[in-house]
């Protein structure tokens, strides 16, 4: 009978695949997005930042015969962070060289089955690299730290804390009288300003539970009537990237009743939700109680560094990417292991250029 319903099945079988958040040609992360400035070193392991600590004033004016005003430098702060590095293996042993692979069949030659496990695994580690940047890329920005986690969601001690000011973490209440989303984000507005983030190509980057205040107000119904009209007509000179990133999406560019910088208003929303690792509860990627808030023109750094891969020769060499694989193989039984590995950092320039509000909202009953 199971003969029977392979040989059946054979001329129609078809393979569906289905793996969340495969980027299309054309697309980027919203890791390169948000860090859009790569620091490529493949022979280190270390990253500099240097800090100031104290904002660059004007000059003065001096009387006739007088000398110069003196100005004192201030060198800042030199802080050297280790890259944490991520490594994965999927081992490749005599049962899983001798099963059917999905999208073939039982007398699919074992080259050509090889050949589908060993293209399916590589899909599977960059996926799955590729998201896990996307939630780190995030929440860099939420909380100004670069938190790499270890098996089981373990700390392992590699946690970039960048020391935001606490004032660039705001509440804001729904559930009072009078709350309303247009005063929401004129105070995170205000707090990012005061801390000299950039009013230019200004982002706002909402969760679930902002963007439904956004879209529900009556106000900002009644103020997008003139101001998405108004996108239409410079839809060309909104920025490119948006399109291009894949899973986010632009609301509205809208400016908030008694300010004068306009913001893009977005949400992120690819496929699926992040698991963070095997046997966690899935996570949206951008929460849904919070939004955040940065400029296009302010500088980020994704920073990669290198680690050590088997070469053709068989010896370590150093390699930097998104994703750099090899393979190795134990001769006894013989499982060969593909091992995908990178190692990387995502680090604000001026982390006091960021900032999160995060809301209290109505309970829907």
């Amino acid at each position: 009978m199971a003969e029977q319903l392979n040989q059946f099945t054979r001329r129609i079988k078809t393979f569906y695949e289905l793996i969340y958040n495969n980027l299309l040609p054309g697309t980027i992360g919203i890791d390169d997005f948000l860090f859009p400035v790569k620091d490529v070193d493949p022979e280190s392991s270390n990253f500099a930042l240097d800090t100031l600590v104290k904002e660059v004033h004007g000059v003065v004016f001096r009387k006739r015969g007088e000398q110069s005003v003196v100005r004192p430098y201030e060198p800042g702060v030199g802080n050297i962070y280790e890259v944490p590095r991520t490594s994965e293996k999927t081992p490749i042993d005599e049962r899983l060289r001798d099963a059917v692979v999905a999208g073939g069949e039982e007398t699919e030659s074992m080259s050509s089955r090889q050949a589908r496990l060993l293209a399916q695994i590589i899909m599977q580690h960059t996926v799955a690299h590729a998201t896990t940047r996307w939630k780190l890329a995030i929440d860099v920005i939420r909380t100004g730290k670069y938190s790499p986690y270890g098996l089981d969601g373990n700390d392992i001690g590699l946690e970039i804390d960048l020391q935001r000011d606490a004032t660039l973490d705001d509440t804001y209440d729904f559930t009072i009288t009078g709350a309303n989303i247009n005063e929401a984000l004129s105070n995170l507005y205000s707090a990012y300003r005061a801390m000299n983030g950039a009013g230019d190509e200004l982002c706002v980057i909402m969760g679930d539970n902002y963007a439904s205040m956004f879209e529900t107000n009556d106000d900002v119904i009644e103020y997008r009537k003139a101001n998405d009209s108004n996108l239409l007509v410079i839809s060309n000179l909104v920025p490119e990237v948006f399109n291009k990133t894949h899973g986010l999406r632009l609301i509205s560019r809208y400016r908030v009743p008694g300010i004068v910088d306009p913001m893009y208003i977005l949400m992120y929303k690819p496929q699926g939700r992040f698991v963070q690792y095997a046997g966690a509860t899935a996570q949206d990627f951008m929460p849904a109680n919070e939004m955040i808030m940065f400029s296009l023109s302010s500088t980020r750094y994704k920073v990669m560094r290198g680690v050590d891969v088997l070469g053709l020769d068989g010896r370590a060499i150093r390699a930097a990417g998104d994703v750099v694989f090899d393979e190795y193989t134990d001769k006894d039984p013989i499982v060969t292991y593909i091992r995908s590995q990178a190692r990387y950092a995502l680090i604000p320039a001026v982390v006091n250029h960021t900032a999160r509000q995060t809301g209290t909202f109505p309970v829907v009953s």
